[in-house]
């Protein structure tokens, strides 16, 4: 069972969101908060499997929220989510420690395999976010030369979101060689995992 906590001032979107997880099979909603203090209060206390947070709360940013949550040395996953896509939002959540960032516009269809893709150690973004950063990746990537031209490839995709497999069939190489790239970028950047990853390439300039 996926647990989720939803963090939303908009009464709308906050309740909206917990009838579409409270209603899926495998999905249940453990609390929905209209602020971060009050969030972080019960999250802290019991971490869900999944928190989403949306990026502009009343009495703080998204990405405030998100380094204060793991400050707390919480074992979750974070998506932040917003009808605004503001470049500083996306990248300063990634830089706290989101694993993903959506556009509001996903919901409902797309969110429940967000959720799902964060936990399996995914990277999810709505096409807007995935943009920005790829954009972003490109105009910034000659600031980790250590990584070949393949590699920078990967990790572009990587941060996209994209599986493994996806990976290797856009590139048009096998699953294994993608993970061959994987291991040689997780040496390099001296990390050990995709979030890791991702949230390196965020604080290089990458994203």
């Amino acid at each position: 069972m996926i647990s989720v906590a939803i963090v939303d001032a908009q009464r709308d979107s906050r309740e909206g969101v917990q009838r579409l997880i409270d209603s899926a099979g495998g999905y249940t909603c453990i609390g929905a908060f209209a602020d971060g203090h009050s969030a972080l209060d019960a999250i802290l206390q019991w971490p869900p499997t999944v928190v989403l947070v949306e990026a502009e709360l009343p009495d703080m940013r998204g990405s405030e929220f998100v380094r204060r949550l793991f400050k707390g040395k919480v074992d979750t996953e974070v998506l932040v989510y917003s009808d605004k896509l503001e470049d500083e939002d996306i990248f300063q959540g990634f830089k706290a420690g989101a694993v993903g960032f959506l556009s509001k516009k996903v919901f409902p269809s797309g969110l429940l395999h967000a959720i799902h893709e964060a936990c399996t150690g995914g990277a999810p973004m709505s096409p807007e976010v995935a943009r920005r950063v790829v954009t972003s990746f490109r105009l910034n990537s000659k600031q980790l030369p250590m990584l070949s031209e393949r590699e920078y490839d990967v990790l572009a995709l990587l941060c996209k979101g994209f599986s493994s497999r996806k990976i290797g069939e856009r590139l048009f190489v096998s699953s294994n060689t993608v993970r061959f790239h994987l291991k040689n970028i997780y040496r390099k950047l001296k990390v050990s995992s995709r979030h890791e990853a991702v949230i390196m390439a965020a604080k290089e300039g990458m994203l």
